[in-house]
């Protein structure tokens, strides 16, 4: 798509200072500016930034893209202008999610990375940093929100759980040392299944995904300087590595049919969304972006992928098709709204967001797609 400019012309005005925060109450989807050029608004060709600078007024952000503000004495005339011409621009290739607030299911304001539901929905497994050196797997019932230790005896950290498609077990990463990791399997009533003993070196593994059937998993590990996507049974015997490439490869995610494997890759310059065959095979990148775009997670049905992505100077959570098509940003906050993961109706999504600092769970509804 072709670069558009447009030549800001403004009178005379007596403002001297207005905050751009007015521009976001608005349009509070837009949170990330580009670098100003010198007397245009400008949407680039791969970008849903924009640019707004005139020779009277100067627009001016934090490096996160956090804070903005705008400068200058003729704002006020041309303030309209400016918002009906961004809008127009920026909104013709994404789709923004509208409807109900997101709905929080935890309040103490700790750590959590890593939800996903269980139980039909009922419960949701996250890890939370229950005290400055332990990380643990909590279990949230959600119609009375208690919360509680899935493994009440650990007593070393444990991190990335996640569930199998159908739903009867869930892999996690257990430490038994400094900088030793394995992976543990366990099946929905908590015994033992599988365990991958942690490896040598300074790098363990990550990111574990179990295919339908909970007989195959997929992880991400260390080899020779790069990071690779790697199967194997849950006893970690007949590994076959499924990449090969430059860079870094993590956060495989196994589709509901097994088929296919969503992963985030570093190979071509950033992280970016991909899909490849369960075999390795008919790799095909979903995102091009100039900002990460990370741990992807297919819905219950397969046909969308949801992600986090950097691109608007924070994380926030967007949800795509399973081929990369009808991007739709499901957050908008200064803070990060990360860990995405779908609730088993396939309507709604759950994270992680920050909110003044706290960390708690948030429950998103996701818009129907257009094929739906």
């Amino acid at each position: 798509m072709r670069s558009k400019t447009v030549d800001l012309n403004c009178g005379s005005g007596n403002d001297s200072t207005t905050p751009v925060e007015l521009f976001r109450n608005h349009f509070p989807m837009f949170t990330s500016l580009s670098t100003p050029q010198r007397g245009e608004l400008r949407r680039g060709r791969n970008s849903k930034s924009c640019i707004i600078r005139s020779p009277l007024s100067v627009l001016t952000y934090r490096k996160d893209g956090v804070c903005l503000s705008i400068l200058g004495r003729c704002f006020e005339s041309f303030r309209l202008v400016v918002l009906m011409l961004t809008f127009t621009l920026l909104t013709d290739d994404l789709e923004f999610a509208t409807g109900d607030e997101p709905k929080r299911l935890t309040h103490s304001s700790r750590l959590k990375f890593s939800p996903f539901f269980r139980d039909n929905g009922n419960e949701v497994v996250f890890v939370e940093l229950t005290d400055p050196s332990l990380y643990r797997i909590q279990k949230l019932v959600i119609s009375d929100g208690k919360c509680t230790h899935l493994h009440p005896d650990a007593t070393t950290s444990e991190f990335e759980p996640i569930g199998s498609p159908d739903g009867e077990s869930y892999a996690y990463l257990k430490t038994q040392g400094v900088l030793s990791v394995g992976i543990a399997t366990r099946d929905r009533q908590g015994r033992d299944i599988g365990w991958i003993a942690p490896e040598s070196g300074l790098f363990g593994f990550r990111s574990p995904t179990l295919a339908p059937g909970s007989t195959q998993i997929a992880f991400a590990f260390p080899e020779k300087r790069t990071q690779q996507i790697v199967t194997s049974k849950l006893n970690g015997t007949e590994r076959l590595f499924l990449t090969n490439s430059v860079g870094l490869n993590n956060w495989p995610n196994y589709s509901p049919d097994g088929k296919s494997i969503a992963f985030g890759s570093s190979r071509d310059g950033n992280f970016e969304i991909y899909v490849m065959d369960s075999d390795g095979n008919n790799v095909r990148r979903l995102t091009n972006h100039p900002f990460q775009d990370i741990r992807p997670r297919f819905s219950p049905d397969g046909k969308r992928i949801a992600f986090t992505s950097h691109r608007d100077g924070n994380a926030e959570t967007y949800v795509m098709n399973s081929d990369g098509s009808q991007l739709v940003r499901i957050t908008s906050h200064v803070e990060r709204d990360d860990y995405p993961e779908w609730h088993p109706d396939g309507r709604q999504l759950i994270t992680v967001s920050e909110r003044e600092g706290n960390f708690d769970l948030y429950l998103w509804s996701v818009p129907s797609s257009k094929a739906e």
